[in-house]
């Protein structure tokens, strides 16, 4: 049995059942989607609604037939036969449901009704936040009746001294109090939960401008690269192209080579550059007649990864996005959770040359379980040739440094209930801050790292009982995290 041939059934009032082939389906392939105009025919969309959410739900009453079945038979082939059988039609399952929620979803967000307006920040790896990298050019993005255009790009200046009116609760006052979490643009997205940052970025933009938002949406270069690679490089003022190949790097290393300066010359020459390279591929992005499926499964793939992010402000649209790893949340769940959130407390752009690796091993098998995190940041900036933009430091402190050395604030989320026993930096005692973010404890450890080196950090903890799989949260950097799980087995 394989996905490609899995057949879906859906049984109608009369208890006949028939085919959801592709005449039902038809009006959603990616290649009769679009207008001439590059417009979204978003009637067609509508119109398949009910059948995707009628096969959505006769194969999610398979996989619970399946599940419910034993799990070991007196005959092996049985056995295997089965575990095939649950695992394609889980896959089938996943997929049904997220083609439900899209086609739920897509004909109201894209203006079928009426008019919606998004937020649109373009976030840079280099420089990381919670929810991936540091926020730069931003733009506004109409969509109505399937058409979709920006408005106009902005870069970070615009919302300078702005300030976002939202209350989160006690424990997040208490996790980012000082950090000026609502009152610099750049810090709006310390907490690596995206709903607090689509937040504060929506009401700051409707005090700076007046206008409300439907939305906001979050994408780095990474994201970038791989839908460029699908619809051919762009070309900007200049004459030189941002491609799929060069995106990651054109705009996190090979900018600040081109405007190294720090004065409000350089500043503003590389802050416009920015805005030409985000528009360049907004715009080609938007306006690609290739193969839609495959910058459909690109995009995909960068929201799998969390280099995609969506908020919606509407209450009913945002609980089925908050189902999806789109929606980019810490989830209030019992499960094990392996949360590393890093944020660059030096005011460069060195996590451009980060490694990071994380091993949780969990052992024990009572009600409560001791688990070690050993955490490891490696610093591979070169020795030479960086610019003093990419280096300076903006922070505090009462040690020397040597161009090159970052440093970090290193929070890990654990499981909810989790206890700390002892924390160790680099093999010494070491010490962190504690706090709560949706019911997870947050340890928190302000880490200096120089040029060339790396450090560990171990956290012991004393994790309940759970058999339910941990939960990772990969933050989306320009370098992958390595992640190493191993859990004790138990009955």
């Amino acid at each position: 049995m394989t996905t490609r041939s899995a057949t879906a059934w859906r049984t109608g009032g009369s208890g006949s059942r028939r085919q959801v082939g592709s005449k039902d389906v038809g009006g959603l392939n990616p290649r009769t989607l679009r207008r001439p105009d590059g417009s979204v025919d978003v009637s067609r969309i509508a119109a398949v609604a009910p059948a995707v959410a009628s096969a959505s739900a006769s194969v999610a009453q398979t996989t619970r037939t399946i599940n419910g079945l034993p799990r070991h038979t007196w005959l092996g082939s049985i056995d295997t036969t089965n575990v095939d059988a649950l695992s394609q039609i889980t896959a089938l399952d996943d997929t049904l449901k997220a083609a439900d929620l899209a086609v739920r979803i897509m004909p109201a967000r894209l203006g079928a009704d009426s008019p919606k307006r998004y937020f649109l920040a373009f976030q840079n790896e280099a420089e990381a936040r919670g929810t991936g990298g540091l926020p730069g050019a931003f733009a506004i993005v109409e969509a109505n009746h399937g058409t979709v255009r920006f408005t106009r790009m902005y870069s970070d200046a615009t919302m300078s001294g702005v300030a976002a009116t939202v209350d989160f609760g006690p424990d997040y006052h208490d996790l980012y109090d000082g950090a000026g979490t609502t009152t610099l643009y750049g810090n709006g997205n310390l907490s690596p939960n995206f709903p607090y940052a689509a937040q504060i970025w929506a009401s700051m933009w409707k005090t700076q401008s007046g206008q409300a938002v439907d939305g906001v949406i979050a994408v780095d270069p990474t994201a970038l690269s791989y839908l460029l690679a699908v619809t051919g490089p762009a070309t900007l003022p200049d004459k030189s192209q941002i491609s799929g190949a060069n995106a990651v790097a054109l705009t996190q290393s090979t900018s600040y080579a081109k405007f190294p300066g720090m004065n409000a010359g350089a500043i503003a020459q590389r802050r416009a550059y920015q805005l030409q390279v985000a528009s360049a591929a907004s715009v080609k992005i938007l306006a690609a007649r290739g193969e839609p499926t495959t910058l459909l499964r690109a995009a995909g793939k960068a929201a799998g990864e969390r280099r995609i992010l969506v908020w919606s402000a509407h209450p009913a649209v945002q609980a089925d996005l908050a189902q999806t790893a789109v929606a980019g949340i810490i989830p209030t769940t019992t499960a094990p959770y392996v949360g590393l959130s890093l944020v660059n407390d030096g005011g460069n752009k060195l996590d451009y040359y980060l490694d990071r690796s994380l091993t949780w091993k969990r052992t024990g098998c009572g009600a409560t379980r001791h688990t070690k995190v050993t955490i490891t940041l490696t610093n591979n900036a070169p020795a030479a040739g960086l610019s003093t933009y990419v280096t300076a430091r903006a922070d505090d402190r009462t040690y020397p440094i040597k161009p090159g050395d970052n440093r970090l604030e290193v929070s890990y989320y654990a499981t909810q209930g989790a206890e700390m026993q002892a924390v160790t930096v680099a093999g010494h005692p070491g010490t962190s801050r504690i706090g709560l973010e949706n019911g997870h404890p947050v340890y928190t450890v302000d880490l200096e790292l120089p040029r060339g080196t790396s450090r560990t950090i171990v956290l012991q903890l004393s994790e309940p009982a759970s058999k339910l799989a941990p939960i990772v949260l990969r933050q989306p950097l320009v370098r992958p995290l390595n992640v190493t799980l191993k859990g004790a087995l138990c009955n």
